[in-house]
């Protein structure tokens, strides 16, 4: 992947981003959170492998052939809650970039598989609610990730057509695919916790080494 100095601007109206390890790193929160609710029902717990390659889609499909998945996500969510303030953080530069493409007018929102209950809390804990034009959960959109829906379903909402015209900011597959199946132009950020080569390897149009790097990377239409 090209760094900063080569990689080639590109020309969108809006950014929209993932929360969870784009945003906000909540990631060892979230691991530890599948960890619990895995040993409490089976007695044992999937490798960190496993836990950050669902990480991205519906909650429910990480308990998924499970006997009841809303009951472990219940149970999940359970003990979750309360911890945003003490076990999550937000990322370095991430309200100076938010300041930035705000000032470059860029039209800006977030698209997240979280439940609506966990993203509130996360935006009222780092107050970045603010920089958002349009703010959709997993409740909001029919489909979910790695499916198009979400990012179909936020664009009519804004009113654009042009999909080319939307660049959605993530750091798993799951974020990249959704931002192929609709069109828009994609970016992964560095300090996702996920593989980067293979990352890299599925070519999205921008890799962001620091959040402060993205304005920089971008032209408004």
């Amino acid at each position: 992947m090209n760094n900063k100095l080569n990689q080639k601007k590109i020309e969108v109206d809006a950014v929209l981003f993932d929360m969870d390890g784009t945003l906000i790193d909540t990631i060892g929160l979230i691991t530890a959170g599948h960890e619990h609710t895995w040993k409490k029902y089976t007695g044992k717990a999937p490798s960190r492998e496993e836990i950050l390659s669902k990480i991205g889609q519906p909650l429910q499909e990480a308990y998924s052939g499970m006997k009841d998945p809303m009951e472990m996500v219940d149970s999940y969510r359970s003990w979750c809650s309360g911890k945003t303030e003490t076990h999550t953080g937000l990322y370095l530069g991430i309200v100076p970039m938010l300041e930035e493409l705000q000032r470059m007018k860029f039209r800006l929102g977030l698209v997240t598989s979280r439940f609506r209950e966990g993203l509130v809390d996360c935006l009222r804990v780092y107050d970045i609610k603010h920089y958002f034009e349009i703010i959709m959960a997993q409740e909001d959109s029919e489909g979910h990730k790695p499916g198009p829906e979400p990012l179909l379903t936020a664009a009519e909402r804004m009113s654009i057509t042009d999909m080319s015209r939307i660049l959605y900011v993530g750091d798993s597959v799951h974020d990249l695919e959704s931002a192929l199946a609709a069109g828009c132009r994609s970016a992964i950020v560095s300090w996702t916790s996920m593989d980067k080569e293979k990352l890299k390897a599925l070519g999205p149009d921008l890799w962001i080494e620091r959040a402060t790097d993205l304005p920089s990377l971008l032209s408004p239409i």
